[in-house]
């Protein structure tokens, strides 16, 4: 695959009754990435709502660790329909057991008064992605496609990880490759994606561990999003995370996308195990 596209092409979920649906994980990979999940939930959701409405926020548990090479199925649960806000509830199952749990609310637009942050102040993207070709996560073992290159994202590092205590920021330009068409739901799909590729990563920045890998066992609990405005994800997006606090095994990161031109597109959580691994 070359784009974000026949990513997407890949695996979204399929109808099969008005509110069940199947998807299937790209490979290789050792355990689903969650971002992916979170994708296939909400367009299945999307496809159950009406037109005029749009996600504004997304709640959600990572319940069990996915298995890439089995079938998902998801089952929409349609909690309300109000005049002019819409809740769905979406269970992603595997051999009969959840494994992924998530709340969508629909709103649609409305006008009223604003108010926004303001963006950091950061150098402007290259054109080029950096080399991640070297790069490991959690759910990937060595000799397969990292999870960026997997799932047609490109990313440059603003912050760099560095083997000792650092600030509890990071920060990274990301897009989807593209181009992308021009459907919002393609596009919001992309920022979800993104939106879990460095959350659980910043919970590390303030501790001097040479390779987070070794020493932690780490996983995404939950994951929140609050969508504010459409964003083009095949431009440059500036990811903007830190992480208020850490213990008990636990991480808190929060996280903001911009467009380049200053312009919040999302913001977002997550709770991560962190655990340190007894030698």
């Amino acid at each position: 695959m070359t784009s974000f596209t026949e990513v997407l092409s890949q695996i979204a979920p399929q109808q099969t009754e008005p509110l069940t649906f199947v998807g299937h994980s790209l490979l290789p990979q050792q355990r689903i990435f969650g971002g992916q999940v979170v994708a296939q939930c909400l367009m299945a959701a999307n496809q159950t709502v009406a037109e005029s409405l749009n996600a504004h926020s997304l709640h959600a548990y990572f319940l069990r660790a996915g298995d890439p090479t089995v079938p998902i199925d998801f089952e929409v649960d349609p909690i309300r329909d109000g005049r002019s806000f819409s809740t769905r509830r979406v269970v992603a199952r595997q051999n009969g057991e959840a494994i992924f749990n998530t709340s969508i609310s629909y709103h649609c637009d409305e006008e009223s008064v604003t108010h926004c942050f303001t963006m950091p102040e950061i150098a402007a993207p290259r054109s080029e992605a950096d080399d991640l070709s070297g790069f490991r996560g959690f759910t990937t073992k060595p000799g397969d496609p990292n999870l960026i290159d997997l799932y047609q994202i490109e990313r440059q590092r603003v912050t760099q990880y560095l083997a000792e205590e650092q600030p509890p920021l990071g920060r990274s330009w990301f897009r989807a490759v593209g181009p992308l068409p021009d459907d919002p739901a393609i596009h919001q799909a992309a920022l979800v994606m993104i939106s879990d590729y460095s959350l659980l990563s910043t919970v590390f920045y303030p501790h001097p561990f040479t390779n987070p890998i070794k020493h932690f066992m780490a996983a995404s609990l939950d994951h929140a999003i609050w969508f504010h405005h459409p964003g083009k994800m095949d431009d440059w997006i500036l990811y903007d995370c830190d992480t208020p606090r850490a213990g008990g095994g636990r991480g808190f990161s929060r996280g903001f996308l911009w467009a380049q031109d200053g312009t919040l597109l999302a913001s977002t959580a997550q709770e991560s195990l962190m655990r340190l691994k007894r030698s």
